[in-house]
């Protein structure tokens, strides 16, 4: 087993490891945290010829009474596994939504807790300072399009420019978007990437 990685998500501890041929996630805490039969789950993820490939076994030195076994999941297949809950099954509102929760946000939040913080831990021990392209792209298009939801197009075709994200010609010369800016100059104000 390498290095632990623990998440707190949206109250719930959440555990993944960091090992050298990927990052993997403790599958039961996910599935006790939204209110659901474990032992469904597990057998949802056995039968599944895609999920059972990245399903391992882990010991963990913690748990109720000490070192236990814990099902664990490859992190890029944890939202596949989510996506094949039929949440117009479940009954109960509470666990209904917390699923829907989970499903909604674990998309790109798990990933970005769990791959961040093992990627601080390999840079803590490397001296490294790690700075994920992928990453910051994502918090970039998040900031704009909550932009967008809250300030309007104008805003966040601003904060686009200005965030240096990727742009193709159409963006330029596209005639709604002149007349809601000025691309050069953004550029020009934007010298030094944004924060």
């Amino acid at each position: 087993m390498g290095t632990i990685v623990s998440v707190n998500f949206r109250g719930d501890d959440l555990y993944g490891f960091e090992n050298d041929d990927g990052v993997f996630v403790a599958l039961k805490p996910i599935v006790e945290s939204m209110g659901m039969d474990w032992s469904a789950q597990l057998q949802r993820v056995k039968r599944d010829p895609i999920l059972s490939e990245g399903m391992v076994i882990m010991t963990t030195p913690f748990g109720r009474g000490g070192a236990q076994d814990a099902v664990c999941l490859k992190l890029e297949l944890v939202n596949g596994w989510l996506f094949t809950i039929d949440t117009s099954r479940i009954k109960d509102d509470a666990v209904r939504e917390k699923v829907i929760v989970y499903q909604r946000e674990c998309y790109g939040v798990l990933a970005k807790h769990f791959l961040g913080k093992a990627a601080g831990v390999s840079a803590e021990k490397s001296g490294d300072i790690v700075d994920d392209p992928h990453e910051n792209e994502s918090v970039k298009l998040r900031m704009v399009n909550e932009s967008r939801q809250v300030f309007g197009t104008q805003a966040a075709a601003q904060l686009w420019f200005r965030l240096g994200l990727p742009v193709v010609p159409a963006m330029q010369h596209d005639p709604r978007q002149l007349s809601f800016i000025d691309y050069d100059a953004i550029k020009s104000a934007s010298g030094s990437p944004a924060a």
